[in-house]
């Protein structure tokens, strides 16, 4: 795991070192997930079907994902 480091402005806002947010791809307005510790805070970015195609193995789209989700689904119902 690598590490860098981050600052606290006068607003209370966190500056994410550029390291970071190119390597998580991270842009303006990127929701993140904020895990709080005993002793740490842990920033995760909160990730769409779109930021995860092409993850799995298959070559399926996101919206094909979904689609084929729905249908089993809906075998239940």
């Amino acid at each position: 795991m690598e590490s860098a480091t981050a600052t606290i402005t006068s607003k209370n806002m966190v500056v994410i070192p550029k390291k970071a947010r190119e390597k998580l791809h991270l842009v303006e307005g990127q929701k993140m997930k904020v895990f709080i510790g005993e002793n740490e805070i842990i920033f995760s970015p909160i990730l769409s079907l779109e930021d995860l195609e092409g993850v799995l193995h298959g070559g399926k789209t996101a919206k094909e994902l979904v689609t084929e989700s729905r249908k089993s689904v809906s075998r239940f119902d």
